[in-house]
């Protein structure tokens, strides 16, 4: 491979992907958005191939369905998919973080501690885009120091739909905003105390109840609006 094409720019279908998985990740791109070719083509100043190739790839994380004739829908998650997701998380970050404790614990310990401290820094002026970002590389932390690049890579690739979910229904309420730094402070006290158990307990907590307020708005969102019920 030569020089020239390790520096070779990204190509449309990479950009546009990128954007797109960005937008809908943030919320930017709502649960329920019909995305049409031509439109996002359009706003991208590109043609239709590379925003059709994009959708396509967005599929395979499960973030959208493309609907022949219609468009790229981005669907709500119906509550058994969010179960299914939550449980799946709950197994990889608890066997990630038994791992790093094992292997990495100073790297840990040193990860968590620095993202925690960036949630407390938020105290008197919370902004939910920047809290969920922390709260995303808190729990990346885990696999970033278990020496298990594919344990990593599995959790990368349910990581999209996570994040989806957060920026969906995690609401910037204050009082979430508090029991989330509370759970984000016992594990970093149960990793620094070396108690596994204890660490691996409130991750289970976490994630539940997490799950719960996921499924709470869901199953609102549907009895407001019926056309939901079939999805």
């Amino acid at each position: 491979m030569t020089a020239h094409q390790l520096d070779r720019p990204k190509s449309l279908t990479a950009m546009a992907f990128e954007r797109l998985l960005e937008s809908i990740t943030q919320g930017e791109i709502a649960y329920g958005s019909m995305l049409s070719e031509k439109a996002v083509a359009e706003t991208f100043g590109t043609s239709k191939t590379p925003i059709r190739e994009a959708f396509f790839q967005l599929q395979s994380l499960g973030l959208v369905e493309i609907q022949p004739q219609k468009g790229c829908f981005v669907p709500y998650p119906t509550l058994e998919q969010v179960r299914e997701l939550c449980e799946l998380r709950v197994e990889l970050e608890c066997y990630a973080l038994r791992l790093s404790m094992e292997r990495g614990p100073k790297k840990l310990l040193k990860a968590v501690t620095r993202t925690f401290e960036q949630m407390e820094d938020m105290r008197d002026q919370y902004q939910h885009e920047t809290y969920h970002r922390l709260d995303q590389d808190f729990h990346k932390a885990f696999f970033a120091a278990c020496g298990n690049a594919l344990l990593g890579e599995v959790y990368g690739s349910i990581d999209p739909r996570i994040q989806a979910l957060r920026a969906n229904f995690s609401s910037p309420n204050e009082t979430l905003f508090d029991i989330s730094k509370s759970e984000h402070a016992a594990i970093v006290q149960a990793i620094a105390q070396d108690d596994l158990a204890s660490a691996t307990n409130t991750i289970r907590n976490h994630i539940t109840r997490v799950r719960d307020i996921y499924s709470v708005g869901i199953s609102k969102l549907k009895q407001s609006d019926p056309t939901l019920a079939a999805h």
